[in-house]
């Protein structure tokens, strides 16, 4: 079994994203290209002809990157990096343990593919596949455990600083038993060597994602940037200081968020007055203003205008910028041309096109990432006995075992046809009411509308009665259903890839790259026991 799905045309998939995908009118205000080859190449063009600060990005490249042993295609993009007409293709994402959920490894090899492919297909440019690691974020909970299997492995810890800078000396504990348990897959020698090398041996969560992320994508070429750096962030100075002086982005993208609610669109995250944190003892800080003073959050600390001002020349790393700032900062650090995201995070791209243009950034492509439900065969077979299509996989559980169920039925209770004697009853009774008195008209309006409820209420009652009597195939639809939907949600949030690679190894990225379609935003449903056929 292998199907390809639009992703617009998945239920549950926000009007924003859906409309963005069908290229409809009302979205374009809120980029300036669509993806393909030609827009890529013109973005490319645009890019190189404005951005300055290569010497100093790839000096820092070279000095994060320093301590790995870099494949050959690893050596060779970042050797291509510091050529003017060399550009990069982006995905960032969190500090997750073990990487998190699935889509962390579908992102990345999106990307990969996708340079691949402009890389094939001409050589005018150099399209270099980034990963740009979250280390800045402070939401320990939302990364902080994985599932192996059905089991949630989680590091009980209480953290409150940036997650790129926390200790990883607890995590040999927290893993014990994940990691001896590997011993008993094909592959799970090979996930062991990449855990020591990494969560045991590293000193900081940062440290230990840089090396996990390497030795799985080192192969693809795969660079990757944090962006915590002094060097770095003052390159974003201006942009700081704008924010946090001038409210710039706060008013830009105000703007369009009003423009995007007056479309019924819904709003993916709110711009802040102030759209930076403060790093302070250790703990990251929202800053506010009042009375022309700034106040670090939950401190003492407090600066004048002038003292804040000061404080983002001379110590840039202080400063961290919130979801809506780190596509900028993303955006003036590199040469990017397209950033590959999950449907949320394009939707606040999509609010930040109207500040790009008062800062005079390039807005990049954006691509929403390839999406996948991997089946297996025994899973097959239990879809086809139970009748489930996959055009019906992403429908709510409830339509769907409604669905099953009238399919297995020898009885079809057909409840329009009561419904169409009841409206010609009701319209002989309402042509009676205009020949005598109108005003009972209301009344039998009234009894219609009550009639017609009665009738649906009979229609639920006859389905309930019917997955009574096929609850066996209703029992056996639930626990399919909860292998394939875990937690009742997609398979690629919450399900970790240690499982697969401990059974497939690399192969396991291997069959997603060939199954991801670059340039087009598919979910593919395919079979990882048949292998690519």
């Amino acid at each position: 079994m292998k199907n390809k799905i639009n992703i617009a045309d998945i239920p549950g998939i926000s009007s924003l994203i859906k409309d963005y995908i069908n290229k409809k009118e009302s979205t374009v205000p809120y980029y300036d290209r669509n993806l393909s080859k030609e827009s890529l190449l013109f973005q490319a063009k645009e890019k190189t002809s404005k951005y300055t600060n290569r010497e100093t990005l790839v000096k820092e490249m070279y000095t994060q990157l320093d301590r790995l042993e870099l494949s050959e295609k690893q050596k060779l993009n970042l050797k291509k990096l510091a050529d003017p007409n060399s550009v990069t293709i982006t995905t960032g994402h969190q500090l997750n343990l073990m990487t998190g959920p699935l889509y962390f490894i579908y992102k990345i090899l999106h990307v990969i593919k996708l340079c691949d492919s402009m890389n094939g297909s001409q050589d005018e440019y150099n399209f270099i596949p980034i990963f740009w690691m979250a280390t800045e974020d402070h939401d320990f909970e939302e990364i902080n455990h994985f599932y192996f299997k059905n089991e949630k492995i989680c590091w009980n810890e209480k953290h409150n600083d940036f997650v790129g800078e926390i200790s990883t000396l607890g995590l040999k504990e927290v893993l014990s038993g994940f990691y001896e348990e590997l011993k008993y897959y094909p592959h799970g020698k090979e996930l062991r060597k990449i855990i020591e090398k990494s969560y045991f041996s590293e000193p900081t969560l940062s440290d230990a994602t840089r090396i996990i992320v390497h030795e799985l994508f080192k192969e693809y070429g795969l660079l990757f940037i944090d962006a915590n750096s002094k060097t770095l962030k003052k390159l974003f100075t201006p942009y700081i200081k704008d924010d946090i002086k001038e409210k710039k982005s706060f008013h830009a993208i105000s703007k369009t968020i009003d423009k995007l609610k007056d479309k019924n669109y819904k709003i993916q995250v709110n711009p802040r007055k102030i759209n930076f944190f403060y790093h302070n003892n250790e703990e990251r800080n929202r800053i506010d203003e009042t009375n022309g003073r700034y106040y670090i959050l939950g401190s003492c600390k407090n600066f004048s205008e002038s003292e804040i001002l000061d404080e983002i020349d001379n110590k840039p790393e202080n400063f961290s910028p919130n979801a809506l700032m780190r596509p900028v900062y993303q955006e003036v650090l590199l040469p990017n041309v397209a950033y590959v995201g999950g449907n949320a995070e394009i939707a606040y791209w999509l609010e930040l096109k109207e500040y790009f243009m008062e800062q005079k950034i390039s807005f990049p492509i954006l691509i929403p990432r390839n999406s996948f439900l991997l089946t297996s065969t025994n899973q097959e077979k239990k879809m086809q006995r139970l009748h489930w299509e996959i055009t019906d996989l992403f429908h709510p559980k409830e339509s769907i075992i409604n669905s099953i169920v009238e399919k297995v039925s020898s009885y079809k209770f057909d409840v329009s046809k009561y419904e169409s004697r009841l409206e010609s009853i009701f319209k002989d009774l309402l042509n009676e009411s205009s020949n005598t008195d109108s005003s009972w008209k209301d009344m039998i309006l009234a009894q219609q509308k009550k009639q017609l409820n009665g009738l649906q209420k009979i229609e639920k009652r006859f389905y309930k009665a019917n997955r009574l009597k096929h609850k066996e195939i209703v029992l056996n639809f639930e626990s399919l259903y909860d292998e394939m939907f875990p937690n009742g949600t997609w398979q690629e949030r919450i399900l970790n890839f240690s499982y697969y690679y401990a059974i497939m190894g690399a192969e396991f990225l291997a069959r997603i790259y060939n199954e991801t379609s670059e340039f087009e935003n598919k979910l593919t449903v395919f079979n990882l026991e048949k292998g690519n056929k």
